[in-house]
């Protein structure tokens, strides 16, 4: 539960700071919501973040208590002597990770940032949940959210009116899509009679079933994504975890069954660059990550395994599709990390 959001519906957001002049690299804090320790925790890649290094933007990152810990923190006043004799304290000092005049309130009267790292470029709350604390730190040059699947608690208040959103399509923003490097065609044979389900998604469980149910012996089935001790009414292969597997698993079944596009990793696009057909659920995320052209998008399990079926009949379709989604989503997240800092340039 974001706490600070009481605080943020209270007091409201503390105003922010003049920017400075364009620096490089540009700084960025990013702070991270209740019980989230690292960026994977709240949903946001890694691989993303790492690739800022190219960028030139120079990234560090808070946990909420870390946060809390800075702005809590007394200032740290500096005794010296006077000619007298007197003992004179002076303002207060910035902290060692400070930047120069960090401690100073700007002309237009917006209190200074408490200590360095809270004084960067941009604070970027990790989702949601971490905005609230975000948009109370004062002394702030600008702020945005980055996207992820979770919601803003209570909404209906307004109090997210107004702030800047950084994302991929389907979560609302305007970044190039990305995927993990692990995730590129593999020179494994594609087995014409294999479906792959990833997940333990109605959607694919039950469109698995429907196919098992028409064709029988006449199709095989692996599984990838779910529990060890899943129990399905048809015989199945597991996957081993890992991206190695599952990328050797993404190019070698004739028609995967995807779970819905949720998160900044939809299991869907990394299907997509490893080179395999792909059906999934129908909503408005599936159809602004996937486009299209690349995926078929059933709106029910039973009109899934008809798609399962026609793309394993159709190899033109097939085809057609698979060249799509390879040429929509390149694995790797420079091109998402390009978009991201010049997201943040541009706040």
């Amino acid at each position: 539960m974001p706490f600070a959001l009481g605080r943020l519906l209270r007091d409201g957001a503390a105003p922010l700071r003049d920017r400075r002049p364009a620096d490089d690299p540009l700084t960025v804090t990013l702070i991270l919501g209740p019980g989230h320790a690292t960026p994977r925790d709240a949903g946001v890649p890694g691989e993303l973040l790492a690739g800022l290094d190219a960028e030139r933007v120079a990234l560090t990152t808070l946990a909420e208590d870390e946060v809390e810990e800075l702005l809590a923190r007394p200032p740290a006043p500096e005794a010296e002597v006077t000619e007298g004799g007197a003992l004179r304290i002076s303002a207060a000092r910035p902290a060692a990770d400070a930047e120069p005049d960090a401690g100073a309130a700007d002309d237009d009267g917006a209190a200074a940032a408490p200590a360095g790292l809270l004084a960067a470029d941009v604070l970027l709350a990790a989702g949601w949940t971490a905005a609230p604390l975000t948009l109370v730190v004062p002394g702030a040059r600008a702020r945005a959210v980055l996207l992820t699947s979770d919601p803003p608690p209570l909404a209906h208040t307004g109090w997210t009116d107004g702030i800047a959103t950084i994302g991929p399509s389907w979560l609302g923003g305007d970044l190039p899509l990305g995927a993990d490097a692990a995730y590129v065609p593999m020179p494994v044979h594609r087995r014409e009679d294999l479906v792959l389900i990833h997940g333990e998604e109605p959607f694919g469980l039950l469109a698995a079933a429907e196919l098992h149910a028409r064709r029988g012996a006449d199709l095989s089935f692996a599984v990838s994504g779910v529990r060890a001790d899943l129990e399905l009414p048809f015989p199945f292969l597991g996957v081993d975890p890992g991206a190695e597997a599952l990328a050797h698993a993404f190019a070698s079944a004739a028609v995967a069954f995807a779970p819905p596009v949720r998160g900044w990793r939809p299991a869907a696009l990394a299907m997509l660059a490893c080179g395999q057909p792909v059906v999934a659920p129908d909503d408005d995320a599936a159809r602004a990550a996937l486009g299209p052209d690349t995926a078929i998008l059933a709106a029910h399990p039973l009109a899934a395994a008809d798609a399962a079926e026609h793309l394993i009949a159709d190899w033109t379709d097939r085809g057609a599709r698979v060249r799509a989604g390879m040429e929509r989503v390149s694995a790797g997240w420079e091109r998402t990390a390009a978009g991201l800092a010049a997201a943040l340039r541009a706040l």
